[in-house]
C-alpha cells in the first residue's frame, strides 16, 4: 500500500491509523505549500488535488483500490485489520457517534477557525472567530463528560473515534486548556503518548 499525505490533521489522521493498525505502507509526504497536491502525477491518483490518498493494490476482493478522505481511510484500515473497532455493540454505537461528530462537526469548526484567522485576518472581525472557537469548545464538552466515565470516547478501549478526533484536538489544544476541560486534556495525554500516534503526528509538509 501507498499513502500520500501531509502534516495536516487530515494527513496525520491517516498516518496514525497506518501505525496503529500495524500496516506495511509506504508514506509519501506532500509539501502543500509548494503545491505538490496539484502536480499532474498526483492529480492522476486523486483528481480533487487533496490529501490523503491511499493506494491499496490488494483492496476488497483482491482488486486495486484508490481511496480518498481521511475518515474513510481510517475506517478502511480498521475494517481491514480488525483493530480500533470494538466488538461490543454499545461501544461500536458510541464509536460511530463520535466518529460522525468528529467528521461532521468538530473538524469543520476547526477548519473555519483556521480559514478565518489565517486566510482572511484583515476582513473578519474577532467576534466571528470567537464564535467558532466557542463552538469548538462546546463540541468537546460532551466528550469531557464521557471521558469522566471512560478512558476513551467509546469506552474502555481506543477506537477509530479517538484516532480521528485527536489530531483536531492537538491543533486547538489551547482552547481546550482555557476552557478547563480536564478530562479531555487527560485523554489527549493518553492518546499522545502512544508511539504510533506520536510517529503519525510528526509529519511535516
Amino acid at each position: 500500500m501507498e499513502l500520500y499525505t501531509a502534516g495536516t490533521a487530515n494527513g496525520q489522521r491517516a498516518a496514525i491509523a497506518v501505525n496503529e493498525c500495524g500496516l506495511s505502507c509506504g508514506i509519501h509526504v506532500l509539501n502543500l505549500a509548494q503545491g505538490d497536491q496539484k502536480a499532474p502525477d498526483y492529480l492522476k491518483l486523486n483528481p480533487t488535488g487533496r490529501i490523503p490518498t491511499l493506494i491499496d493494490p490488494q483492496g476488497p476482493g483482491g482488486k486495486p483500490l484508490t481511496l480518498i478522505q481521511s475518515w474513510a481511510i481510517l475506517f478502511y484500515f480498521a475494517e481491514k485489520t480488525g483493530k480500533l473497532m470494538p466488538d461490543d455493540p454499545l461501544a461500536r454505537a458510541r464509536t460511530f457517534q463520535w466518529l460522525s461528530e468528529g467528521a461532521s462537526d468538530i473538524a469543520p469548526t476547526a477548519q473555519n477557525i483556521f480559514f478565518l484567522g489565517n486566510r482572511m485576518p484583515d476582513k473578519v472581525p474577532p467576534s466571528a472567530i470567537k464564535f467558532y472557537e466557542d463552538r469548538f469548545v462546546n463540541l468537546f464538552r460532551p466528550a469531557d463528560e464521557q471521558l469522566a466515565r471512560t478512558p476513551y470516547l467509546a469506552g474502555g478501549e481506543i477506537s477509530v473515534a479517538d484516532i480521528g478526533i485527536y489530531p483536531i484536538y492537538a491543533g486547538r489544544k489551547p482552547l481546550i486548556e482555557a476552557a478547563g476541560l480536564g478530562h479531555v486534556l487527560a485523554w489527549g495525554e493518553r492518546i499522545g503518548q502512544r508511539p504510533a500516534v506520536h510517529q503519525g503526528m510528526q509529519l511535516k509538509s
